[in-house]
Order: C-alpha cells, then structure tokens, then sequence
C-alpha cells in the first residue's frame, strides 16, 4: 500500500507537470506569434506611411537602402521586401531581387494587390520554424512586405525544454520527499496497529475490519495449532521411514522428501520447491514422473549410487483432476545382491559339481559294463574315490558358506590354546605337505583365546592347504602367531613360497569358486571355496583379512580376529 500511494502520488505531481509546462509552452507562443504579427503591422504600415509623404522612388533600390539600414541582416532581423505589381521583385534587405523568383503567387501579395494589404504564414518543419507576412500596397500600385521568422510551437518547446527538464526535475525531487513523508504519515497509524490491545484502530472506517481480523486471528490461531500438531506428526512419521518418500505438485516441483529421500539425493542441500526432473536426470526417472502426473500408477527397479530401489509413482487426485503425485523409494540393494549372489552360486555349483559327477558316472559305467579291464579297475576305485572325495569336500564348503550366509553358525566361544590348535591342523596336514616334500613350520608364542574353535580350525585349514597345494615341490610353509594388545588382536599368518597370485586376481580370490587358473586347480583338487571361508569366519568373528602375493614369489594371508586371550598357566 506504501509503494501504490507513493506512486499514485509521483505520477499525480509528473502529470501535473507535464500539463503545466504544455499550457505555458503553448501560452508563451500564441504571445510570441501575437506579438511578432502585431509587431509586422504596425512596422508595415508606419514604413509605407512614411514613404509615400516623403514620396520615395520604390523602384529604385539605391534610394531604400539607407532608410532599411538600420534594420540589419540576419536571420532574426525583420525582412523588407518590394514587389511590383506583376510580381517582379524591385527590393529586399536580405537577399538580391535580381535573383529573386517572381512573388505574383503570393497569397499576401495578391491580397495587397487587391485590398491594399495581405498577410499569410508559412511553416517549416525542418527548421521548427515559421515565418509571418504583411503585405500594403504603395500609393504608386508596388506592395510593400514585411517578414519575420520565429520559432513555431514545436521549436518553442525545443527551446524551453532544458527549462522544463530542470523544473520538472527539481519538482519531481520535492515531490518526491513530500509524497514519501505523506504516505509515511497516512501508513505509519495502520502499519503501528497491534490487534493485540484493545482500540488499536487510528481510523474509524477501520473499525469493523478490525473486529472481522481479531476474529479470523482467533480462528488462524486455532487452525494452525491444529496444522503444527499434524504436520509434526506427519513429519516424525516420514521422517522416520526406512522408505524415501516424495510429495510432487502437479507441475512436478517437490513439495516434501524425508530423510531417506535426502539421502538418496545427498548432492542436493535442499532439493523443497525444485523440478523433481532437474533434481534427477535419468530418463527413465523422468518418464515415470510424468506418466504418473498425467494419472498413471508405473513402477521401476532403479540403480542410484551403486544402491538398487523399487520406485512407486502414485498420482494424486482432487475430484478429476491431478494434484502432484507420490514418489516411493524402497531399497533393495540386499535382496538384488543376494539374487545376483544366489544366480552366480547355482551357476557355479552346478558347474563344480559336475565335474566330479561326470567322472565317477563314467568310470563307474566303465566297470558296470566289462568295458573296463581287470587290471584297471583298481585304478578307476582310486579315481572314484578321488572325485567322490572332492564332491564331498564341495559340498561341504557350500553347506558352510550357507550357514554363513543364513546365519545359521553359531557363534559358541570356548577358551583353547590357539597354538595346540595350530600344531594339531598342520599333524593333520603332514601327509599331504609330505607328498610334495614341503616343509610346514609353527612360530609364535603360546596363548589361549576365546573364540569359535571349529570355525577357526577351519580356517587353518583351509589357510595351510592352500599354502601347501598351490606351493612348489620342496618348498615351504610357515605358520605365525601372535598378539597385538593394543589393538586387542589376534593375528594368524599363513606364508608359502610357492606360484604366487597376480596381482589383477587379488581383489578377487575371497570370491566363492573364484580360481586364477583353473587348470592348475583341477590337478591341485582346489574347490575355490577356501579362502571365501576363511574371510567369513574371520568377519564372523568381527576381524578383517590382509593378503600379500607376487607371481612366483609366494603369498602371505593375514587373518586379525578380535578375541580376548590369556597366557596359558
């Protein structure tokens, strides 16, 4: 209201100005060309009167030059000219009647001719100006004229404007400051009302607005009571959800995202009252945004950020027509890896399995058959038993791993010496070290702990048949123990010196049925499964693993388990 009245007040003052410098420009001319007309006549008209008592030669322009002198040339000076009567131009101060058109055409000199006087204007709008013309004719028939040139309204207002910009200017600035105390006088009282106290109007005319506004204050008070009490509700609701959830408006600006929905768009600081398709550029996104605002329920698998969700697009109606829409973001990262997880598991298990299945049903059809000899079927027993054994060992890898994977391992701690262990595991192993002449060795000092005692039999196991079956004929094993009290760590290093693994593989061996080179492991009887079990005892156990290899230079796994230890008595 301030800003209105303090225009309503500028422009009235402007437009008064405007009108009054118009009235004064035309005011100012019609005096000029009034003055400059009355002016001429009575110049004319003593001139002639003088000439014909003083009975001059008219046609003689040597005689009219002294009487004329005074009159001087320029363009402001008046301008006497004499015509003889059909027209010939005998004299003019100004300019040689020589070269003067003839002036028979004139309306003021046809008038002189035919009254005794005449008088005529003629414009010029290139020049702004325009020039006045008294005709009287002499007594001996020649006409005598006299012109003068001025400034026609346009060049008058020309002429004035630098007067009228520096006066309008100076009244606009009063004006100006007038018109802000003005208006701060007539608001101050109404912007000062506070419906907090009783007789806060300054204005009767206010008086019942104001009863109307305490009333609807009340009724607003109540409302948005109501509203904080809901929306906090809501908000804690929202905000809560494991689910993203997004309000769209039916141009598709976002109303609402909780806090899951934040974190999906963790680049945006705040993404309230921006274009969900500015906010996300993905296209397929953007199609079901607007599929949904135009009434369709969609829905789509979405990968974001390495994070998998189920998106749910639910347009909003009022009666027929679209409102906005809601977005719903469910994540299901841990159900697409473990279907991802369990696609590769039956893949790969069916692959390991049938290859040991194939060779025991053809070796055994071999027999069953009296295709094989006598002599050989000793041999073929060997190799059933062989393959018989690695089916058993797959599968007793993949029933471990399943436990894992369902939880289903207990994890009952008991205090042992985890050296007693370790020397137990590698007696077990010494056949097999033996066939390949490699030597195993147990370092370290003596101590008891308190974890999983089968689960980490396990994986000195398997740590300690990996070293021994991917290691070099007559070479070497060595198994390490120690404590690392600071940290509360257990710490189990298993180092061969055997065929290495490049290091393009290393990020990649914990993986189930992950082999560097499956030649080799088919001949070593390697299932793949070892070292995957090996780190999930170890998470298990809320440790981490660290493996160090080089091509034909050995590898190094170190296993840290997190577990309470004692010196044994």
């Amino acid at each position: 209201m301030r800003r209105r009245i303090y225009l309503n007040f500028s422009i009235l003052v402007f437009m008064s100005v405007v009108v009054l410098s118009t009235l004064l420009s035309l005011f100012f001319y019609n005096t000029t060309k009034d003055r400059a007309l009355t002016e001429i006549r009575e110049n004319a008209r003593l001139v002639v009167g003088v000439l014909d008592n003083l009975g001059i030669d008219t046609t003689t322009a040597s005689s009219l030059d002294s009487y004329f002198s005074f009159i001087g040339k320029n363009d402001t000076a008046l301008r006497v000219t004499i015509i003889a009567p059909d027209g010939t131009v005998l004299y003019d101060n100004q300019a040689s009647a020589k070269n003067m058109d003839n002036h028979a055409d004139r309306a003021e000199v046809i008038s002189a001719l035919a009254t005794g006087f005449g008088e005529s204007t003629r414009y010029s709008n290139t020049q702004l100006t325009e020039t006045y013309y008294y005709a009287i004719r002499f007594a001996d028939g020649n006409v005598f004229r006299m012109s003068k040139t001025v400034s026609n309204l346009g060049g008058v207002l020309f002429d004035m404007l630098p007067v009228i910009i520096l006066v309008t200017t100076t009244i606009l600035l009063l004006a100006s400051f007038l018109a802000s105390r003005l208006t701060n006088n007539i608001v101050k009282p109404l912007m000062d009302i506070d419906f907090s106290t009783e007789n806060p109007v300054y204005y009767d005319e206010l008086v019942p607005f104001a009863k109307r506004i305490d009333e609807q204050q009340l009724e607003i008070a109540n409302q948005i009571t109501s509203l904080e009490s809901r929306a906090s509700t809501i908000s804690a609701i929202t905000n809560n959800m494991r689910e993203g959830l997004i309000l769209l408006d039916e141009a598709g600006k976002i109303l609402m995202a909780n806090r899951s929905a934040l974190a999906i768009f963790a680049e945006w600081d705040d993404v309230e009252q921006s274009d969900i398709l500015h906010v996300c550029r993905d296209i397929g996104f953007q199609q079901h945004v607007k599929e949904c605002l135009t009434g369709l329920n969609t829905e789509m698998t979405w990968e974001r950020n390495s994070r998998f969700y189920n998106l749910y697009f639910s347009p909003v109606l009022s009666g027929d027509e679209i409102a906005g829409a809601v977005v719903l973001f469910f994540d299901i990262t841990e159900q697409h890896q473990a279907e991802i997880q369990r696609r590769e598991f039956t893949a790969n298990v069916s692959h390991e399995l049938k290859t040991p299945l194939t060779s025991i049903s053809a070796l055994a059809e071999m027999i069953s058959t009296g295709m094989a000899k006598e002599a050989d079927i000793g041999g073929f027993a060997v190799k059933i038993s062989d393959q018989a054994r690695r089916l058993i060992s797959i599968i007793d890898g993949i029933i471990r791993l399943s436990e894992f994977d369902e939880g289903m391992s207990r994890m009952e701690t008991t205090s042992f010496d985890l050296y007693e262990l370790a020397v137990m595991v590698i007696g077990v192993m010494q056949a097999q070290a033996a066939e390949k002449g490699v030597t195993v060795n147990l370092v370290g000092d003596r101590f008891e702990i308190k974890a999983n005692r089968q689960m980490i039999e396990e994986l000195l196991y398997n740590l300690i048949d990996n070293a021994i079956k991917y290691n070099y004929d007559d070479g070497s094993v060595s198994v390490s123990l120690s404590l690392i009290p600071k940290e509360s760590l257990v710490r189990i290093s298993v180092r061969d010196s055997g065929i290495g693994i490049p290091l393009v593989h290393q990020n990649n061996v914990f993986q189930r049925f992950y082999r560097v080179d499956r030649s080799r492991n088919k001949k070593t009887g390697g299932t793949g499964l070892g070292l995957s079990i090996v780190k999930h005892v170890v998470e298990h156990h809320g440790g981490y693993v660290e493996l160090s290899s080089s091509e034909k230079s050995g590898t190094t796994v170190t296993c840290y388990i997190p577990a309470l230890w004692q010196q044994p008595r």
